[in-house]
């Protein structure tokens, strides 16, 4: 029973297989003949290039008193009109391996097992993707999934923003205006002068209103400054003062906002992928549009500045290639297939002052080449499919 739960346990994160005296490993494509032979299947992983674009979108909404900002407080730099912003505040480069459907490998095993032979294992992803055939070399299936999980930024709840953003425009906006009105009245040879007051509600003028605020925040000032000048020489605790200084620096910010207006700052991102290929090496090759006036666009919509994403080789691998061109390979059967991964510079370009630039590891850029087909113990690189160790029997 305790036998069994093992076995169960292991294949939930790897293949299990008996590793042979020679095995035999072939590259898997639409030209290949179907093997009848017993064996595995595995693949290498290429180098998937992410972009997390993180935009800052600025909602501007004008004071209902800007107009008079300057006048009766002196402001000059207010919101001058209800308009949206965008812009890119930061731009960040990661890599993540997904299978290759270009190396996919088929494992042919020997038809006997010898008695002196022990039992090996081949640790695969859930993807697919060859780990390795020593111990240790076994990933969960979790961990595998954490390192392919994209970040995801939860989207911002729609508020009805603008009700909080000028409490105090809704005070009364009318006012009680009093006309005396004076009656002549002769009575023979007497005048007689009577008065009568006529009371009606008048609604405030946009300048009557914006000086009253002016006033009031004229006042709430006066107050904080009573307030902790001490001048109301009345022993107030330390609670108590901090809790009305900051009540009325609350109530002068928000009479200042009539003025000034209120800009809302939220942050968006958007993830875009991009699998780095050798003829698209040195090329500028666009991802998205950027429009200040909508933020990030499709490349087939009208206006904005193209965002280009451009790979170049450093060239590390150079060597290695120009040697695996001039050998000569006396065997037709070949051990595991693994890579030697290429060191290249990945850059994202906006304009001149807008760029992003690192360097990173392309898998597809590099080599592939084989071991010999013998009894190997070895380990793979997770991300790139190159030989983390290696166990020569």
């Amino acid at each position: 029973m305790k036998k069994s739960i093992a076995i169960a346990i292991l294949l939930q994160f790897g293949l299990i297989c008996t590793m042979y005296g020679q095995i035999n490993v072939l590259h898997i494509d639409n030209n290949a003949a179907p093997q009848t032979k017993d064996g595995v299947f595995y693949s290498l992983p290429r180098t998937v290039v992410k972009i997390d674009v993180k935009i800052d979108r600025v909602e501007n909404y004008k004071g209902p008193y800007a107009d008079f900002a300057l006048r009766f407080l002196g402001l000059k730099n207010v919101v001058a009109a209800n308009a949206v912003d965008y812009k890119i505040s930061d731009i960040t480069i990661t890599t993540y391996p997904e299978p290759d459907p270009d190396q996919y490998y088929f494992v042919e095993l020997g038809d006997k097992i010898s008695k002196g032979e022990q039992a090996g294992m081949i640790s695969l992803s859930d993807a697919g993707v060859i780990l390795g055939t020593m111990a240790g070399s076994i990933d969960t299936v979790g961990d595998f999934r954490n390192r392919l999980k994209q970040l995801e930024t939860p989207a911002d709840a729609d508020k009805d923003a603008f009700g909080e953003l000028f409490k105090y425009s809704a005070d009364v906006s009318v006012f009680e205006k009093v006309d005396t009105i004076i009656r002549k009245i002769n009575i023979d040879t007497m005048t007689v002068e009577r008065q009568y007051y006529k009371r009606t509600m008048v609604e405030k003028s946009p300048e009557q209103k914006a000086k009253e605020a002016a006033d009031y925040l004229s006042k709430i000032k006066d107050n904080r400054f009573s307030l902790i000048s001490g001048t109301q020489e009345v022993n107030y605790n330390k609670e108590t003062l901090e809790y009305m200084d900051d009540q009325l620096n609350r109530m002068e910010k928000e009479y200042l906002k009539l003025f000034t207006g209120v800009s809302i700052h939220k942050s968006l991102t958007f993830s875009y992928k991009y699998i780095p290929v050798p003829n698209q090496i040195n090329t500028e090759i666009p991802i998205f549009k950027f429009l200040r006036a909508k933020g990030v666009i499709d490349l087939d919509e009208q206006g904005g500045k193209v965002v280009t994403i451009k790979i170049q080789r450093v060239g590390n691998t150079n060597t290695v290639a120009n040697y695996l061109k001039k050998a000569v390979k006396d065997s037709k059967v070949q051990g595991f297939s693994y890579r030697i991964p290429e060191l290249a510079r990945v850059s994202v370009k906006l304009d001149e002052n807008t760029q992003e630039e690192t360097q990173c590891l392309i898998s597809q850029l590099g080599v592939v080449t084989n071991l010999p087909a013998s009894k190997w113990k070895v380990m793979f690189h997770k991300e790139t499919g190159g030989i983390k160790g290696i166990e020569i029997q």
